[in-house]
């Protein structure tokens, strides 16, 4: 979230990130974030997300197994060292095959080894509210009032081909 207090999740808008190569994936957190819910930042690569990690609070990371460097199973206790120390955010996999199924279990269990949570794909803003932990008398203060928020989604430099795709999600 931009901000915590007291260690709670009152009346702020929680800071997302998105570690996959796949942007065009997260529509339903797009449309989240236009709305002003959440603020989403996206990465392609384990390296992207340790950086980010270093400077930006950031209230629950969504990662996918396979990056554009590394196994997200690998990045996954790369960013636990780093919000370890500061006491902050969630880490979840998300995990495109069906829960129950053999591979959502190897993938789960494979998650739960490297500290994260799994998440089925695609990730709606009901399920983010589950895995940060919002109370359900929470959740409408976290919508501000005021309409969305002016800065919604971020992208590291030189990523002109996810520019326009997340640019063409937003207009659909």
């Amino acid at each position: 979230m931009s901000e915590h207090r007291s260690g709670s999740l009152d009346h702020v808008v929680p800071s997302v990130v998105v570690v996959d190569p796949r942007f065009d994936a997260y529509k339903p957190l797009a449309v989240s974030a236009r709305l002003g819910k959440i603020t989403l930042h996206f990465r392609s690569s384990g390296a992207e997300a340790v950086k980010l990690a270093r400077r930006l609070r950031v209230d629950a990371w969504l990662i996918a197994p396979e990056l554009d460097d590394m196994s997200g199973y690998d990045l996954v206790p790369l960013l636990q060292s780093q919000i370890a120390t500061q006491d902050r955010g969630k880490v979840a996999v998300v995990e495109e095959s069906a829960p129950g199924s053999r591979p959502w279990a190897l993938a789960e269990d494979e998650a739960r080894a490297a500290g994260a949570t799994i998440l089925p794909h695609p990730i709606t803003f009901t399920e983010l509210e589950g895995l940060l932990g919002i109370p359900a008398a929470k959740r409408s203060e976290i919508i501000p009032s005021s309409g969305p928020a002016l800065a919604f989604v971020t992208l590291p430099m030189g990523v002109g081909a996810a520019v326009v795709a997340i640019a063409m999600l937003m207009m659909s």
